[in-house]
């Protein structure tokens, strides 16, 4: 069953607590002091530290991905990396970090091809994941479900591929646009990227509840049998 982490404005971190599979926690925010008391004192979450290039499109160094850790003890850690890089300097960046300490156990190396992930394969990179964008180059017969996703694009993808987890701010984003999950479907999954303002964002009671019931309802559609996912889609789209 693939796990989720949903990204919420950092005064709501408490009010969404109990619908997170896990943590997926942002390098740049770990500077403000609730958000690491937050994750401090997560409990038994699994914590999951992203390198925040999806919010701030600049390519963190190692060094600054261990300063992020440093009093949180993740369980993974996502390796630097950009749009604007090729294989080799992923796997530079890959190596960068087990220089500096970090385990091949803790290491989550972004993907953007196949053969990326035949290189990685190679180097012995055990734990992988994918940029929400970058999926559909993948081929339909892949390892989808020894893959960490790196956004959610639409629920059918999770129910067909099973990935191990899956970190998204989409349920929210919506809600903040007074839109349903099912809404958000009908007009075909539009994506909107995160940007740091986001966080920052004071939500009403009522986009709250909505972001909640949007959360249940991604969660309902992706693991039930009885595919409610089918029943939010318009006839003949399913």
């Amino acid at each position: 069953m693939t796990m989720f982490s949903f990204e919420v404005p950092l005064r709501h971190l408490q009010e969404f607590h109990d619908l997170q599979d896990y943590l997926f926690a942002l390098s740049f925010l770990t500077k403000e002091e609730e958000y690491r008391e937050y994750l401090q004192n997560r409990g038994d979450k699994m914590l999951v530290l992203d390198n925040s290039f999806n919010e701030l499109q600049v390519a963190q160094s190692a060094q600054e991905m261990r300063q992020a850790s440093l009093g949180l003890s993740p369980m993974y850690v996502i390796s630097p990396d950009s749009d604007s890089w090729g294989t080799e300097e992923m796997i530079q960046s890959y190596n960068q970090m087990l220089e500096i300490g970090f385990t091949q156990d803790e290491i989550i190396l972004p993907i953007r091809s196949s053969k990326e992930y035949l290189t990685a394969f190679q180097s012995r990179v055990r734990h992988m994941a994918i940029p929400y964008e970058y999926r559909p180059l993948f081929p339909e017969a892949f390892p989808w479900s020894s893959m960490h996703f790196l956004g959610l694009r639409d629920p059918l993808e999770i129910r067909m591929c099973r990935p191990l987890s899956c970190d998204t701010s989409m349920p929210v984003k919506i809600a903040l646009k007074g839109w349903t999950l099912r809404e958000w479907i009908l007009r075909c999954c539009p994506h909107e990227n995160t940007a740091p303002e986001f966080f920052s964002i004071e939500m009403t009671q009522e986009q709250i509840m909505l972001a909640r019931a949007n959360i249940l309802e991604l969660k309902e559609m992706c693991h039930e049998r009885s595919s409610k996912l089918s029943k939010a889609l318009p006839e003949g789209e399913d």
